[in-house]
């Protein structure tokens, strides 16, 4: 839905980019099920998949930004190190490799494959994720093989992670080149606050929010850091509406 009245139509845009892994792919379920040969051994506690999660997100952020030439396989490798022994494991080479290897396994939310081939129908898509190659293209082969992507660019490709501007301007110089198409024509989709909306709005570039888990409490941390003009719970809903246009 709309949240400002100077959004424009989403029939002006032509070109739909967006976040992968936290919008399109579950990323959450895909880490429990990975770290799944580190969660068993503390079977009774419910907050190691919470703090797990909250670590990831902590470390890959720091990582990305420490480290933006690293492939994101590495990157998974040194999270899954660094979580292992903050709780006093040494995990054996093969769980750490099996882990790093997993993120073209993690599987989409449930309206994401009917959404997609909704919006394929009116716009060009564009993928713009912080993802190295050979994972991303595990991905188009399985979980989003029924999903068709007009472009798609990479952390790998780019040689910086999101929410850096380069990762942006990259986009945006990419589809104005192979497509025609304007930044005021391009619409950035993404649940991440921090990695994609921050960004998007110092860079002015139109952006929808896909709420998906995040809660009202963390949302309300970066009101005035962010400018989305249209908030979903989901990319289900917003396939919807789009078609009410």
């Amino acid at each position: 839905m709309a949240l400002t009245p100077d959004a424009p139509p989403l029939t002006k845009f032509k070109l739909l980019a967006f976040d992968i892994f936290g919008t399109v792919i579950d990323e959450e379920i895909g880490i429990y099920k990975a770290m799944e040969p580190l969660l068993a051994r503390f079977p009774r506690s419910d907050r190691a998949k919470t703090s797990a999660f909250e670590a990831f997100l902590r470390l890959e952020a720091s990582i990305h930004e420490e480290q933006p030439s690293l492939q994101q396989r590495e990157v998974l490798a040194q999270i899954y190190t660094k979580i292992a022994n903050s709780w006093g494991v040494e995990p054996p080479k093969d769980e750490v490799e099996g882990f790093a290897d997993s993120m073209g396994e993690w599987p989409p939310y449930p309206d994401t494959v009917a959404a997609m081939q909704k919006l394929a129908e009116h716009y060009k898509l564009v993928a713009l994720s912080n993802c190295d190659r050979a994972a991303f293209s595990r991905t188009l082969a399985g979980p989003l093989k029924d999903v068709r992507f007009d472009a798609v660019y990479l952390a790998e490709d780019i040689g910086s992670y999101k929410p850096d501007p380069k990762n942006f301007e990259y986009l945006l110089t990419h589809v104005e080149e192979e497509f025609g198409v304007k930044k005021e024509e391009v619409l950035m989709v993404a649940h991440g606050l921090g990695a994609d909306h921050v960004t998007t709005k110092g860079m002015g570039i139109h952006s929808a929010f896909i709420k998906r888990r995040t809660s009202d409490e963390e949302e309300k941390t970066f009101e005035g850091r962010v400018a989305y003009q249209w908030r979903w719970e989901t990319l289900g809903d917003f396939a919807a509406d789009v078609e009410k246009q």
